[in-house]
């Protein structure tokens, strides 16, 4: 009997018998290995029902929030503080303040910061303990730079309630990720930390004039 044919059999037997289930082990061990990675550490994973793991992703939840609508936040101060009212007044209010245009680039950055948090808790739900706590380190260095207070306290929260699961990996993603492979991993919050560190560095040119 062919493969197609026990798989009809077996769907019919479970059609008649209500009870009966039809497990198909290998298919979902190797598909939850090829979804978690060769690098991942899956072993927390049964944990993640818990309450304290249903905070910590309650707590990555409002942080994207917060930071996704930083940019609005940012031009409705900018609009109120100066009486712009139009985007023509507006351009004239960045032309005349350069710092102002630093702060925008800053805050633009910052929904870029959540669609980051939005993969980093996907692979540590994974299980992949470097990806995500590399990922953090860096967004965490970034805020820093860019002034963001709830920037930095809410990505020094997630960083502290990730931390207990992958801490006993952190060094061995190190160690079997090798320099490229680490950078491969953070190449995003790299990209957010090189646009920070710019965007500070701009930012004390301007107040030193």
């Amino acid at each position: 009997m062919g493969k197609k044919s026990r798989a009809r059999v077996a769907a019919a037997g479970t059609r008649k018998d209500p009870e009966r289930r039809v497990v198909e082990g290998g298919k979902a061990e190797r598909a939850d290995k090829k979804k978690a990675g060769a690098h991942a550490h899956p072993e927390w994973a049964p944990h993640l029902n818990s309450a304290s793991e249903d905070l910590t992703a309650k707590l990555f939840t409002l942080v994207e929030v917060i930071l996704g609508v930083v940019p609005v936040v940012v031009i409705g101060l900018f609009l109120a503080s100066k009486d712009a009212t139009s985007v023509d007044k507006l351009t004239d209010v960045f032309s005349q303040d350069p710092s102002m245009v630093v702060t925008f680039i800053s805050a633009c950055l910052q929904p870029f910061v959540a669609y980051m948090l939005y993969m980093i808790y996907r692979k540590y739900c994974e299980g992949d303990a470097g990806f995500a706590a590399g990922n953090l380190i860096g967004l965490l260095c970034s805020e820093i730079l860019l002034l963001n207070i709830p920037g930095v306290i809410g990505m020094g929260i997630l960083l502290w309630r990730v931390w207990r699961n992958v801490a006993l990996h952190f060094e061995s993603w190190l160690f079997e990720r090798r320099a490229m492979g680490v950078l491969v991993d953070i190449a995003g919050s790299l990209v957010i930390l090189v646009l920070a560190f710019m965007c500070a560095t701009a930012a004390r040119g301007l107040a030193g004039m």
